[in-house]
């Protein structure tokens, strides 16, 4: 790890134990952040947020502390819309730890996870390494938006917006057999931005058509060139519930893969299963007739919905996308042990292929191949990179094999 990895980052914890806070203070101190800070309530937090000249990038939120506990705290950053990434710990039963993560992204806050008491150093440079990854990998500003309407649009036509893509190993043979296309915009103050800074806005402003035409563009266009060297790899396409209801959604997917001559059964779209039923005339409509195009369908983020039987029967999905919330850590997790093992039991009923999500270790690698799974993908093979880096990756990868 790079002495200067996180010196960008600033952290501020949140915990009324004065012994905990020097800990982590020290820990963190130790993966060399650029600013490290800690208050002893909730209160105390919101009042140094409200400072313009106090930004941090990750807060560390203990759950139980007198006054205001770490759930209400969750609810007054949201009021205020913070920005940063919001990363639990406490020492209660990891069912409430959960919980608590569910609450947290209820609110749209972007919750990296949770952790246990006693907090170590290797689980917090997992944890900083996941935000820069997923949020935003270069700088961060809080307490505000970092992206308008007329940016957005603008940066779209400028080329802002780029892919990153994650490997996808197959779980037999461990080889590489394909990749998830990642947004992310580069902004020319703030840096790499991750998708909860203009997905949303996207949707919001009525630009979500330009946007899925730039994202499905970009990575037909990059297919194009990997199979120009010879690198013939399934591309998973995040597709967002508002693109699903864009009638010439079909004829535009066609249209760019006979344009760049990419084979239509090499991609992947993947739906969240929160989208499923949302409008479902035209979603069946829409996924139906891109299913006649010949893309394959999956349903990406399996168990943080609320899917019924009768509506994965309904939609021709190839693939069943198991969420990491219940991939990583399912060994030593009852819980998610148990929505993993059914997820995966029910995807092979309908004759899915399956992927889990979030592989972060060998223990969730060994696990999930205990269960059969088809696909992993996840921190433990490679983390998201640019396409240069990507095949620069691979080669590195093919050659240890040799």
């Amino acid at each position: 790890m790079s002495e200067k990895q996180f010196c960008h980052l600033n952290a501020l914890i949140i915990d009324d134990d004065a012994f905990m806070r020097s800990i982590i203070t020290k820990t963190l101190q130790r993966l060399n952040l650029g600013r490290v800070e800690s208050v002893a309530s909730g209160e105390e937090a919101l009042t140094l947020l409200k400072d313009a000249d106090s930004h941090f990038d990750i807060l560390l939120v203990d759950l139980l502390m007198p006054g205001m506990d770490g759930i209400e705290l969750l609810r007054h950053l949201a009021e205020h819309e913070y920005q940063g990434g919001v990363l639990l710990f406490s020492g209660a039963d990891s069912k409430v730890l959960k919980a608590a993560v569910n609450v947290a992204r209820a609110r749209y806050l972007n919750v990296l996870g949770s952790l246990q008491k006693p907090v170590t150093v290797d689980a917090l440079t997992y944890y900083l390494t996941h935000y820069q990854s997923y949020f935003r990998s270069r700088h961060t500003v809080s307490g505000g938006s970092l992206l308008n309407t007329s940016e957005l649009r603008q940066g779209l036509n400028d080329g802002h917006l780029t892919l990153f893509y994650q490997p996808q190993v197959d779980m037999k043979t461990e080889a590489v057999v394909g990749v998830e296309a990642l947004a992310r915009w580069k902004h020319p103050q703030h840096g790499l931005l991750g998708p909860g800074a203009f997905v949303p806005l996207a949707e919001e402003s009525n630009l979500v058509g330009d946007f899925t035409t730039a994202v499905i563009a970009q990575a037909i266009d990059q297919m194009q060139k990997w199979k120009q060297k010879q690198l013939n790899l399934q591309v998973a396409i995040n597709i967002s519930s508002s693109s699903i209801s864009i009638l010439d959604l079909p004829h535009l997917l066609e249209h760019y893969c006979q344009h760049h001559k990419v084979e239509a059964s090499r991609i992947t779209l993947e739906i969240t299963e929160t989208q499923v039923g949302q409008d479902m005339v035209t979603m069946l409509e829409v996924l139906t007739r891109i299913k006649l195009k010949g893309l394959c369908l999956s349903i990406d983020d399996f168990g943080t919905g609320y899917s019924s039987l009768e509506r994965l029967q309904r939609i021709p999905f190839d693939e069943l996308k198991i969420d990491g919330s219940f991939v990583h850590g399912s060994y030593r997790d009852q819980a998610a042990r148990a929505i993993f093992d059914s997820s995966a039991a029910l995807g092979k009923q309908l004759g899915m292929s399956i992927v889990a999500e979030g592989v972060e270790n060998q223990d969730d690698w060994d696990y999930a191949a205990k269960l059969g799974c088809d696909i992993a993908q996840g921190f433990f093979i490679a983390q998201p990179m640019a396409p240069e880096d990507f095949e620069s990756w691979l080669q590195r990868r093919e050659s240890e094999k040799d």
